[in-house]
């Protein structure tokens, strides 16, 4: 019983392995053959939502900035016209003034002196010069009566040509005199305030003899160091906004007043002057100043980064996507705004979805997908 169950066994083991050797010697049937012939399906090119963009009219500016300090458009040092003492001071640092208001006085004792001594010369060269021309008219009625004689009658006349000129003398000095007494009161040239006092009372002061500063803190300007570069795009008259060192945000208008036609020595930097228009009397000369002015300026322009733009033989394109396909698009390159790290385009209308991605692996006809932002 045990012999007859060990065959019956090994009957079975042989036909197992049989089977297993038929099965993998089988060669593989038809439908098999066909799947592996076929190509594997094309799956489209996954773009993310900052690799493309859709072209839309935007308003380009190019900003230049510039800093500098303020100061007064008008500003002056007040000197003395004579040289005598100065008698007295009459305003101080801080000081509001108003054009023609007196700012300081010297001793006129001698200039009223000086005054009534040229006043008395002159009325002796009047006399001098009236004796003159009676004797001229005496010697003339002689001189045709043949009384007297050629040369008489001609020294009369130059004498009398002389006290005549020495009037005109007397009136021009006492003209001075009087210039001088006048002057000796020191007046205002135009309002403003007192910036510093240079001389104080009691002092002998020389003509040209520096007693005050005055400043205009109503009208102001920048006085900014703009460097070579930038300073050609800059036209007088371009306006300009400025904000102030102490009072915030708060923008200044201002427009481009002069430009220096050389550049400053060390810096290279050329200096412009750029005036404030909006009046403050709060504004002091000296303060910290920031600005910018729109040096260039598109409405609607249609641009796009340098990145998106490329290059083949037949000339310059970009990648659009339409309907899932990159289609090339023949556009013609405008003005570069590199501020804006933008370039204007034309050829292509807004709406158009343009990869601005730098991916050189990208060609027309490849099948893409738009990932969602």
């Amino acid at each position: 019983m045990k012999t007859l169950r060990v065959i019956v066994l090994i009957a079975a083991g042989v036909l197992v392995a049989g089977a297993g050797a038929f099965m993998v010697a089988r060669p593989p049937n038809a439908s098999s053959q066909t799947s592996a012939k076929m190509p594997p399906a094309t799956r489209p090119i996954e773009l993310a939502a900052a690799e493309v963009a859709t072209l839309q009219p935007q308003r380009l500016r190019e900003t230049l900035r510039f800093t500098g300090s303020t100061q007064p458009v008008d500003q002056t040092i007040v000197k003395s016209r004579i040289s005598a003492r100065l008698a007295e001071v009459l305003v101080r640092e801080g000081d509001r003034v108003t054009a023609g208001q007196a700012l300081a006085r010297f001793e006129t004792i001698e200039l009223e002196a000086r005054v009534r001594e040229r006043v008395a010369a002159l009325e002796a060269a009047r006399a001098d010069a009236e004796w003159a021309e009676q004797d001229r008219a005496n010697k003339t009625a002689l001189a045709q009566q043949r009384v007297v004689s050629r040369a008489a009658l001609d020294q009369a006349n130059a004498v009398a040509d002389a006290k005549k000129a020495q009037i005109a003398v007397g009136e021009a000095q006492l003209e001075l005199a009087r210039k001088a007494l006048t002057d000796a009161v020191v007046v205002a040239p135009f309002a403003g305030v007192i910036g510093e006092r240079l001389a104080n009372p009691g002092e002998s002061l020389p003509v040209d003899g520096r007693i005050l500063t005055l400043l205009d803190t109503s009208h102001m300007e920048v006085a900014a160091q703009v460097p070579a570069a930038d300073v050609v795009r800059l036209r007088v008259d371009m306006a300009a906004r400025v904000q102030v060192e102490g009072f915030g945000e708060r923008d200044f208008r201002a427009r481009i007043a002069r430009i220096s036609p050389a550049t400053q020595s060390g810096s290279r930097s050329v200096l412009v002057f750029v005036e404030i228009l909006d009046r403050d009397e709060a504004l002091r000369g000296g303060l910290f100043t920031s600005g910018r002015v729109v040096v260039a300026e598109a409405a609607q322009a249609l641009a796009v980064p340098p990145t998106a733009l490329r290059k083949d033989e037949a000339g310059d394109f970009v990648l659009i996507v339409r309907d899932g396909v990159l289609t090339r698009q023949a556009v013609t390159p405008g003005r570069a705004w590199p501020r804006s790290d933008l370039v204007e385009v034309g050829g292509v209308a807004p709406g158009t979805q343009i990869v601005v991605a730098p991916l050189p692996g990208l060609k027309p006809g490849q099948v893409v997908k738009v990932q969602a932002p």
